[in-house]
């Protein structure tokens, strides 16, 4: 396998190429996408972490060894559509996802850091997309990038293939944090336990409805949150969190009880 699973309330999902940087090629992509929908779609996970393994890189972007044997038109599309189907899956996931980038975090591997809703990163990383430099462009991840660091910047990356530090790309609101990289996969863990103490439906509705406003004009928005926030309202876990909390007592949230499909 091309990736490591640990699932549980909290899971994780590991690149596990090391050797290769984590590059991504056909296979390891099928089986993030596959993982992503089986885990996101289970009712007793709460939480994803995504990180890789190694020390070297996060994801150093696509399997360049791989690309290059893509001669004709229907290969080369359905290896882009893969990648443009894994960071929509990612975004999709109905559970918050937390990735934690560390070292290299290229290209492709700088798409999947951004398609997750927070990201923690190891302050001695280096970012990129040098596509550009080998004769590509990296056309399926300027769109999440270019939502979290402006279209000016993304495009800049872009075009001259830089290479950027944590710090630099920290500066532009990149990550939700930058840590030392040996505290990097405990930041990661308490950020997921600290989302896990709430209610999961509830969770899940409100990255539904987070998602579902990015782009929306103001009064759009509003009118589309109002609706959720009575769903929300009305659910078995907001009656139970406001009586724990007259109570003086921690929330059992009736969703956590759930069982495992």
């Amino acid at each position: 396998m091309n990736i490591e699973v640990e699932a549980g309330p909290i899971s994780r999902i590991w690149l596990n190429r090391p050797a290769m940087r984590n590059a991504l090629n056909g296979e390891t992509i099928a089986e993030l996408i596959a993982e992503f929908s089986r885990l996101g779609n289970d009712p007793g996970v709460h939480v994803i972490i995504l990180s890789a393994r190694g020390q070297k890189a996060f994801c150093a972007g696509a399997d360049l060894n791989e690309v290059s044997t893509l001669q004709d038109v229907e290969p080369v599309r359905a290896y882009f559509s893969l990648m443009a189907d894994l960071i929509e899956t990612i975004r999709g996931v109905k559970v918050p996802v937390i990735a934690a980038a560390f070292g290299y975090t290229l290209a492709g591997g700088m798409g999947l850091a951004a398609a997750a809703d927070f990201l923690i990163a190891a302050d001695d990383g280096s970012f990129g997309l040098p596509e550009v430099k080998i004769g590509l462009f990296p056309m399926v991840v300027m769109a999440p990038i270019s939502q979290l660091i402006g279209p000016r910047r993304t495009l800049e990356l872009a075009l001259t293939g830089r290479i950027i530090t944590a710090q630099e790309l920290d500066q532009w609101g990149f990550f939700n944090a930058l840590v030392p990289a040996e505290a990097l996969q405990e930041r990661a863990w308490a950020l997921a336990e600290a989302i896990n103490q709430g209610s999961p439906f509830i969770s899940r509705m409100g990255k539904e409805a987070w998602r579902h406003i990015q782009g929306m004009e103001h009064h759009q928005a509003v009118d589309y949150l109002k609706n959720m926030v009575t769903l929300v309202a009305l659910s078995e876990d907001s009656r139970e969190g406001i009586r724990a909390f007259q109570e003086k007592r921690n929330p059992e949230w009736p969703s956590a009880q759930t069982k495992k499909s």
